[in-house]
């Protein structure tokens, strides 16, 4: 992926913004500021160069009068929508997802109409100062930010209606980490020396005072002098909670249940299913397939695809090979072996001995039974990523089961049912019905709504994977083709993608994420 980054880096010379930003993302704004969108970056402007290359999200505060406009332009430039969790909803604030195609990027904007903060998970406060910072833009790395005073000014409100009881305790005893967390920290100094304490007092006044300049001054002559000056910060945080009482959205009661029960859900959630505290696309969440034969990268593609785009969004990856097996798969499999250990050893009895068709007998039916348990496996985990689909994530199943079962074409499947095809012919009536039971099992699965073939010669795959049959890999690869067109055949809803995998792996990826991204 790097030759991707340094093309865009060489065509963006003589460009206002650092190297590294995404060419996205610099259209983007180049077509904001052409059309006189009033906006700016309006926080957390000391890592300015992250946010333009993607690696942090980017605050923007837009005037209301142009979010008609702003939002028409996002749409051209393929920008999409998300939906927050519910605790993470603040009014007067959207998100959006954005990626550079040619290089896979992705960036995040957190566009804010209102300039809504305060308490971590709670942003309780409004401060309408919107206009006032506007009016006060300046350009740094070639984006509109507000002046260092304004943005300082609110700064330190930020960081004491963030600053919590546990922080001053800790704080007053010198114990453990500082009350003010180490990015406030970096920002302030930031600031610091860009303007002055005084500068910042003259520019609050300027604006209303909505921001006591006397408490923002209070703070940051507090901070300078010493940065866990603990009651100091006490003080002036119920000061500016009082003054600031006609501007919260709801009572302290009322915000501190919302605080404790969203650290509540984010460390169960955080313990449990990590994705969850992400963002959602509003097209509802999506199930991808990405089938492909041995040595088409499948697994390396489904790890990399949720890596990228778990970035921002809730995603699932769930395996639906036969290599993570449950304890009943594993017991059947163990049973199997046993038996088929006693077979060979009864095969060395004298011609007529009536022990060894019993236990081959019984070997054919434990080897059945762990192919109905792996069936079994795989279709918990397919049922559960399609609750989690229907519930908004994107769901990424590593493998999909894919099988024809009628008349010449018994032969093709690919993580699919296995009974009737490895036991020896003809079968006992058990196995037979172990077998048809696995078969109803693998109807129960519909195609996924993005099925991702990764077509690989057997040549190319012979040389990713020199430990496997050569046979039974060109006829994998075959399989894996015919498989293909007969899902789209029947694909119903389901868009089938074929993609060329003897590429080199960021090639093959990078159409996956653009194809994936369009799907969104």
């Amino acid at each position: 992926m790097a030759i991707h980054i340094q093309r865009s880096q060489l065509a963006r010379e003589g460009s206002p913004y650092p190297p590294g930003t995404i060419d996205a993302l610099a259209d983007l704004l180049d077509e904001l500021n052409r059309q006189q969108i009033r906006y700016c970056s309006w926080k957390s402007n000391e890592h300015l160069g992250e946010a333009l290359e993607g690696r942090t999200d980017m605050d923007l505060l837009l005037d209301r009068a142009h979010a008609g406009r702003f939002r028409e332009i996002l749409e051209r430039h393929g920008v999409k929508p998300l939906v927050p969790p519910p605790r993470a909803a603040f009014p007067g604030m959207q998100h959006y997802l954005g990626i550079d195609r040619p290089s896979g990027r992705l960036f995040h904007l957190h566009v804010h109409e209102l300039l809504v903060l305060g308490e971590r998970y709670v942003k309780n406060y409004h401060l309408p100062i919107e206009r006032e910072f506007l009016d006060s833009v300046r350009l740094l790395d070639g984006v509109p930010v507000p002046s260092p005073e304004l943005e300082l000014g609110v700064l330190a409100a930020r960081a004491l209606l963030k600053y919590r009881a546990r922080d001053v305790v800790k704080d007053v005893l010198k114990i453990r980490t500082p009350g003010l967390p180490s990015s406030i920290r970096t920002e302030l100094d930031w600031l610091l020396a860009r303007t002055t304490v005084e500068e910042v007092g003259e520019a609050l006044r300027a604006a209303g005072n909505v921001v006591p300049q006397e408490i923002a001054c209070g703070f940051l002559q507090a901070y300078r002098k010493d940065f866990r000056a603990g009651a100091s910060y006490l003080w002036l945080r119920s000061r500016l909670r009082s003054t600031l009482r006609s501007r919260r959205r709801s009572g302290r009661t009322r915000a501190a249940l919302g605080y404790a029960q969203t650290m509540w859900d984010r460390r169960r959630r955080f313990r449990r299913r990590p994705a969850e505290v992400r963002m959602q696309p509003v097209t509802g969440g999506l199930t991808v397939g990405i089938v492909g034969a041995d040595g088409s990268g499948k697994s390396t593609i489904s790890a990399e695809l949720a890596r990228w785009i778990g970035w921002k969004l809730q995603v699932s990856s769930r395996y639906l090979g036969s290599k993570e097996p449950s304890r009943a798969s594993d017991w059947s499999y163990l049973a199997f072996r046993a038996f088929r250990r006693g077979h060979r050893s009864a095969s060395g009895l004298p011609t007529g001995s009536a022990l060894s068709t019993p236990i081959a007998g019984t070997r054919d039916v434990m080897l059945a039974l762990h192919h109905l348990s792996i069936g079994r496996d795989r279709t918990r985990r397919y049922r559960a990523g399609v609750r989690e689909a229907e519930g908004g994530k994107i769901v990424i199943f590593d493998r999909f089961p894919l099988t024809s079962l009628s008349g010449d074409r018994d032969h093709l499947l690919l993580d699919g049912p296995q009974i009737r095809s490895i036991l020896p012919q003809p079968m006992s009536a058990l196995t037979r019905r172990l077998a048809r039971a696995e078969e109803r099992m693998y109807r129960t699965f519909r195609l996924p709504d993005q099925l991702v073939v990764l077509e690989v010669s057997p040549d190319v795959a012979i040389g990713r994977k020199p430990d496997h049959r050569a046979e039974v890999v060109s006829v994998k690869s075959r399989a894996v083709r015919e498989l293909a067109t007969l899902a789209e055949e029947r694909r119903g809803t389901a868009t089938v993608t074929r993609v060329d995998a003897d590429r080199p792996l960021d090639d093959v990826l990078l159409d996956v994420q653009t194809r994936l991204w369009d799907a969104l």
